[in-house]
């Protein structure tokens, strides 16, 4: 029963986002609640119960925890830290450390690094033998955090499951700097440089294997990180948002998915109006949202030199899969079209209640079991 009352709590939150968003404190509404098993239509994963400590206490930090289907990796990846001195030029990536002082379950941290404060959740699977682990590092949407993205994707219970780091932070406004909206004093790449940082020296990560994924507002980041963090991120997943900002130049290829709604209000799938924007409309929210999902994903695959037409398959009854192909170093792009989806999260365990608010999830893909089957495949070059 408790279970069902932190989904509730993630319910309304998630519904806010749509809304403008809380103040923050969000994180920290379902800490208390307790376990119980989530059922996601086709799929079951668990979603993670630990004990976790914070600054100001200890707190049962539970989710749901269940028998988990998963799609299966193609290779598992020898972890790599990379050499001392790159040849390039690039700046050393950080080394593994205070392995022998990690703990399993779930942590907290706090980075001012970009300006205000960012509360970033760290769960380390009960497997963890003091060995460096990859990790996926999940940002939520507009209004949201980390918790209730933890709780939406299930990532924590994958994560149990699979053997790697579930990174969950909550930014400042509940939200992510993009590149069409800058924030004076405020600078979330700054952010994220040093999140990376701290999860290799202070939670034995392999800084090779870092991934990235978000939902709307965290998927829009997302495709920021691969705009402007190429070096740091070794595959992305972005859901409901995905953008190509203007001056958008990665460092090199990076292996990337997205998942898209076609009935999608919150970010439409071809462009128009978005229901964010009720209020009235300006010029830099029509450009934003004027945006065409599949074509802003398609500039990836340009910059990336794939074969300008992908290959078009169906996933099921209510997907649609386009492989681009011919990439530089044979990277992997594709973008799969949910028809009939809305703004959610594919296969989410809190599809069914969100219908109503967000739109119909589909469960014909997983953007959790198969956004880490995608991921786990690949690791940094080495520098």
């Amino acid at each position: 029963m408790r279970f069902r009352r932190a989904i509730a709590i993630a319910v309304l939150g998630l519904v806010a986002a749509g809304c403008g968003g809380d103040d923050g404190s969000g994180d920290d509404a379902a800490a208390d609640e307790g376990s119980g098993t989530a059922e996601t239509g086709e799929t079951e994963r668990s979603t993670g119960s630990v004990d976790e400590s914070t600054a100001d206490g200890a707190a049962d930090d539970g989710g749901a925890s269940a028998t988990t289907t998963t799609a299966t990796t193609e290779s598992s990846v020898t972890p790599t830290t990379g050499p001392e001195a790159p040849s390039d030029g690039a700046t050393p990536l950080p080394e593994p450390a205070n392995c022998e002082a990690v703990d399993p379950g779930n942590q907290r941290f706090e980075t001012d690094a970009g300006g205000p404060t960012v509360r970033v959740r760290v769960f380390v699977p009960p497997s963890f033998d003091g060995e460096p682990l990859p990790a996926v590092v999940n940002f939520h949407g507009l209004g949201s955090d980390g918790l209730q993205q933890s709780l939406l994707s299930g990532y924590d219970g994958l994560a149990a499951d699979e053997g790697f780091v579930a990174v969950h932070p909550t930014g400042a406004q509940n939200s992510w700097e993009l590149a069409q909206f800058d924030v004076p004093g405020r600078d979330d790449l700054a952010m994220v440089d040093d999140l990376l940082d701290r999860l290799v020296t202070d939670f034995c990560v392999d800084p090779a294997r870092i991934y990235s994924t978000g939902l709307s507002n965290g998927g829009f980041f997302t495709a920021l990180l691969v705009c402007e963090r190429a070096d740091r991120i070794a595959a992305a997943i972005s859901v409901a948002g995905v953008s190509h900002p203007e001056g958008c130049e990665p460092s090199r290829p990076v292996p990337f998915v997205a998942y898209h709604g076609t009935d999608d209000d919150v970010v439409p799938f071809d462009g128009g109006t978005s229901t964010l924007q009720e209020g009235g409309s300006d010029p830099i929210g029509d450009d934003f949202f004027a945006q065409s999902m599949p074509d802003e994903f398609a500039e990836f695959a340009t910059d990336f030199g794939c074969d300008a037409d992908p290959e078009v398959s169906d996933v099921g009854d209510e997907v649609i899969r386009y492989d681009y192909a011919g990439c530089d170093d044979g990277v992997p792009l594709t973008f799969y079209e949910v028809v009939g989806g809305g703004h959610t999260w594919p296969s989410s365990p809190l599809g069914p209640v969100l219908t109503a608010a967000l739109g119909r999830t589909t469960t014909d893909v997983d953007a959790t079991v198969d956004g880490w089957a995608f991921a786990s495949r690949f690791s940094l070059p080495e520098r």
